[in-house]
């Protein structure tokens, strides 16, 4: 989802998802830059992606070569997906 900011993905997850469900986005904060906003029960946390050019990331976590590649893995190990502080999502 591209072009929606922090704003509208929470009301997007709140409304219409459900505890885990999340989207990647453009940063409305750093251009060029992507972020994970993630729906944890009636919350909606946004986690930056890490992108340094040569792979993404979450904080220091798995490393992926492409964005879609670290969306499939949190899709498909959610218990893995860790706030900065390493507080299991």
């Amino acid at each position: 989802h591209p072009s929606v900011s922090g704003v509208e993905a929470e009301k997007m997850l709140l409304e219409r998802g459900f505890d885990g469900s999340f989207l990647a986005r453009l940063s409305s904060s750093s251009p060029g830059a992507f972020t994970l906003s993630v729906r944890r029960g009636k919350e909606v946390t946004h986690i930056k992606i890490q992108n340094n050019g040569d792979f993404f990331d979450l904080y220091g976590g798995e490393k992926f070569a492409t964005l879609s590649e670290l969306v499939q893995y949190y899709m498909e190990n959610g218990n893995q997906l860790k706030e900065k502080n390493g507080q299991i999502i």
